[in-house]
């Protein structure tokens, strides 16, 4: 399975509320009715991005059984590759694309119907590797060492996956290494129960500070479109 990324903006004439209401009353079923090769469809609408941070709308979390099914049999056919053009016109100014080895570390529980939000606050992290490491160090370094550390001393965390960059499709956007998802039951889990102890939380910034060299946390909303199988 291949999963893209999309790093969304909006169009510079719409404002962020306009483009939520086009991409999730809109566009998300014209793309469900004309992608027939995409497997999962997950939207994540951007509700807070931290100060300095690029400007995000949406991050778009798309899953194919292989990339040549998003390259080359993306659409039902010429006139739905057509009507999906047009209604991305509509919203869309721009959108950095990567692709993805998704390692589901802990699974949410429960069940969300498909475009219904799901429960919870969710974290949407891009990851940089530090500059003295390679793209391969760095990998190693997150799913061997520091999941192991994240799951053990996040208590508060119900969802957390780990994408692995394996590409990027796109002219524009960071070369992120990675982006992490991580997911809490409530505010309250994320603001108080972050860590288990203190002595928890300086393992975790330790362990972070051997291999990230540059991180963002957007807050997002999670819409699953599309579960997946």
């Amino acid at each position: 399975m291949r999963k893209l990324i999309f790093l969304c903006r909006r169009r510079p004439d719409i404002t962020h509320a306009r483009y939520v209401t086009l991409l999730l009353g809109t566009h998300v079923p014209i793309a469900l009715d004309h992608h027939p090769t995409m497997r999962k469809y997950v939207v994540n609408i951007v509700e807070e991005t931290p100060p300095g941070a690029p400007e995000l709308d949406s991050i778009g979390e798309l899953s194919f059984d292989t990339l040549e099914d998003f390259q080359s049999r993306l659409y039902d056919s010429p006139a739905g590759e057509e009507i999906v053009r047009r209604d991305v016109e509509r919203f869309l100014g721009g959108a950095d694309v990567y692709v993805t080895t998704e390692h589901v570390q802990k699974a949410v529980s429960g069940v969300t119907l498909p475009g219904d939000c799901s429960r919870g606050v969710k974290l949407f992290c891009p990851l940089l590797r530090r500059p003295d490491m390679t793209h391969e160090e760095f990998v190693a370094h997150w799913l061997g060492r520091h999941v192991p550390i994240a799951r053990a001393h996040h208590p508060g965390m119900t969802k957390y996956v780990t994408n692995v960059v394996d590409q990027r499709l796109s002219d524009t956007g960071e070369p992120w290494d990675g982006f992490a998802e991580l997911q809490f039951e409530a505010r309250d889990s994320l603001a108080d129960g972050l860590f288990d102890s203190p002595e928890g939380e300086r393992i975790v910034r330790d362990d972070i500070a051997r291999f990230i060299g540059r991180t963002i946390a957007y807050r997002v909303a999670e819409f699953v479109e599309k579960p997946g199988r």
